[in-house]
């Protein structure tokens, strides 16, 4: 199975060598770098640091499947220091011949009693479009991920459409269209063919119904349909990564023992490789 990769997120403070070995133990063959100081990876490289990580990459055989920036647009104030944010990824993700760079768009709210600011729709399109062209000076595409007023296929279609540039693309984290009732066949088919990237996770509902998002569980140990959703994909000619996005450090749940990346990786992949095994009988 070469299609599996990770996000490097819960390997903060890890060097490059250290993440590479885990992949290679595990069997991932591609690597979702998140930017950052204290993930090893960011703006502030050198050029000589960007080459000599592109080599170790390269002489292991790893993919790198994105750069995983924390960029988020609204069409509101605060754009503009972001976007400077963003150009420097997307010369990052350039030099580490990355090919992508995922960012975020709206508000992370997480419950439905705290209100959040109207994003004005054409600002956030015009913006997008901005970004876009940008990105493609440097042969890089953007990727929009699935999240918060964005969760959606019915809600990321009309701007995809508005937004009308060929590096455009989604990455479908599975479990935030089901934390806003969507149901996966539903999102794949509103995503058709721009849905370029997957994000594997699993969680079940809070009990108190103000909270949005889902309390994460290992993987296999929630509510998210992971097989049938990667069935669902396979079917629909979906032909990209199924990558891990073990988030510990933004989620308490995770950030006990049993949780670490060296418990759950190996896991995951053996997960994956079962349900691909089981697609081919």
């Amino acid at each position: 199975m070469k299609r599996l990769a990770f996000s490097t997120l819960p390997c903060e403070g890890w060097s490059l060598d250290e993440m590479i070995a885990l992949a290679q133990t595990c069997g991932f063959n591609g690597m979702e770098l998140r930017e950052g100081v204290m993930w090893g990876i960011s703006t502030e490289m050198t050029l000589d640091e960007r080459h000599a990580t592109l080599h170790k990459l390269e002489q292991a055989n790893m993919c790198i499947t994105n750069i995983g920036s924390g960029v988020c647009f609204t069409g509101n104030a605060g754009d503009t220091e972001q976007f400077n944010t963003f150009k420097k990824i997307i010369q990052l993700a350039h030099d580490l011949k990355a090919g992508s760079v995922r960012i975020f768009l709206g508000y992370f709210n997480n419950r439905s009693d705290n209100p959040v600011p109207v994003i004005p729709y054409s600002e956030l399109a015009a913006q997008i479009k901005m970004a876009c062209d940008y990105a493609a000076e440097y042969g890089v595409q953007v990727w929009i991920e699935t999240h918060n007023e964005f969760a959606t296929g019915r809600s990321l279609r009309r701007l995809l459409d508005d937004v009308d540039r060929q590096n455009c693309a989604v990455i479908y984290d599975i479990i935030h269209p089901l934390e806003e009732s969507e149901m996966p066949t539903e999102t794949i088919a509103m995503l058709g063919s721009q849905c370029v990237h997957v994000h594997i996770k699993d969680g079940i509902p809070f009990d108190d119904p103000m909270e949005l998002s889902w309390r994460y569980t290992k993987v296999a140990e929630g509510e998210v349909p992971i097989a049938s959703i990667v069935n669902q994909l396979e079917q629909a000619g979906y032909n990209g990564f199924y990558s891990l996005e073990w988030e510990t450090t933004w989620r308490k749940e995770l950030q006990v023992p049993g949780m670490e990346p060296s418990i759950i990786f190996p896991a995951y992949v053996d997960y994956m490789r079962e349900i691909f095994q089981t697609r081919m009988k």
